[in-house]
């Protein structure tokens, strides 16, 4: 029988030191700056949010706890929950004529691979505008008198009920407005993106299937697309988050903000009155936990649906 020395046993204790450090310590002592600034840029701000929420903050200064008064006066306000909808049905419309639109722009530029590194340089700088300038980019667009939009209607789609039609005078008109605005916005990013995993979808997979008859459409549909699907969840993901966030667009192309007669008042643009008009932070952080909250259930909804189609 061999016996084990001292030194040999020593070097395995210390071998067993050095692995356990490297694998439990080591990581968390890289990630622990990185963790610091996200606990303090992210963490930091919700929490905060979250505490005001529960206090009463008229004229911006905290107030006593109310606990959950504030958010049964947001739902009892009408113009809190007719902008609840109307965010909802307006998200709706974006993310789904995001993606779709997004998607053809993408299949273009696939179908064209030698033209693709100029186009897409050309397709993502409407993302680089700020939202403030294409906000009013497109409010002139829209203009009843001098806009484009209502020229193009009028004199190359023949539709004379546009001339010195009023995009803004109305609700339901001044949405379709700022929604195109939106989507022509938001698509660049997501169509390029798209583009990129669209690329990645070219191999043996697919030249098998044309071998045996498959066309373009079957082979999109049953091949390409699911080869993709993470990164449609993950697109639609953001453009959901995006579209509840939207801000910039109905400040600058409405007037009065939310105008006219609240008939634009979303979510983002509502706790901002809330907050800075109104004065009342505690109503406003109410709204904005709601909205959090919100996004987080859609995330983790979208995230699952992934999951489960992986499986």
């Amino acid at each position: 029988m061999s016996s084990v020395t001292p030194g040999a046993l020593r070097a395995r204790r210390l071998r067993r030191e050095q692995n356990s450090f490297e694998k439990k310590i080591l990581p968390w002592t890289f990630l622990t700056p990185l963790l610091a600034v996200v606990v303090g840029v992210v963490g930091y701000p919700v929490v905060r949010t979250i505490w005001l929420s529960f206090h009463e903050g008229e004229y911006l200064q905290n107030g006593p706890f109310v606990g959950l008064q504030n958010y049964r006066d947001i739902f009892a306000n009408p113009y809190y929950t007719a902008a609840l909808l109307r965010t909802t049905l307006f998200a709706v419309a974006v993310v789904a004529t995001t993606i779709l639109l997004s998607l053809a722009i993408a299949l273009v530029l696939d179908a064209a691979p030698r033209a693709a590194k100029v186009l897409s340089v050309i397709v993502l700088l409407p993302w680089a505008m700020p939202r403030v300038a294409s906000g009013i980019v497109w409010k002139w667009m829209f203009d009843d008198q001098y806009g484009v939009v209502n020229w193009l209607l009028v004199n190359w789609f023949g539709i004379e009920s546009f001339s010195g039609f009023s995009w803004f005078r109305t609700g339901t008109p001044a949405m379709v407005a700022i929604t195109v605005a939106v989507v022509w916005h938001s698509v660049p990013f997501v169509a390029v993106s798209l583009f990129a995993g669209l690329r990645g979808t070219h191999g043996e997979v697919v030249e098998a299937a044309r071998v045996d008859g498959a066309n373009g459409w079957q082979i999109l549909r049953h091949i390409r697309l699911p080869m993709i699907r993470p990164l449609l969840v993950v697109m639609t993901t953001i453009s959901t988050i995006w579209a509840y966030q939207s801000f910039d667009h109905f400040l600058v192309m409405t007037t009065p903000p939310g105008g006219p007669n609240h008939s634009t008042e979303v979510l983002s643009l509502l706790t901002w009155l809330e907050a800075f008009a109104q004065l009342n932070q505690g109503s406003a952080a109410a709204m904005a936990v709601v909205l959090f909250l919100m996004l987080a259930a859609v995330s983790v909804l979208y995230v699952r649906l992934n999951r489960e189609d992986a499986r």
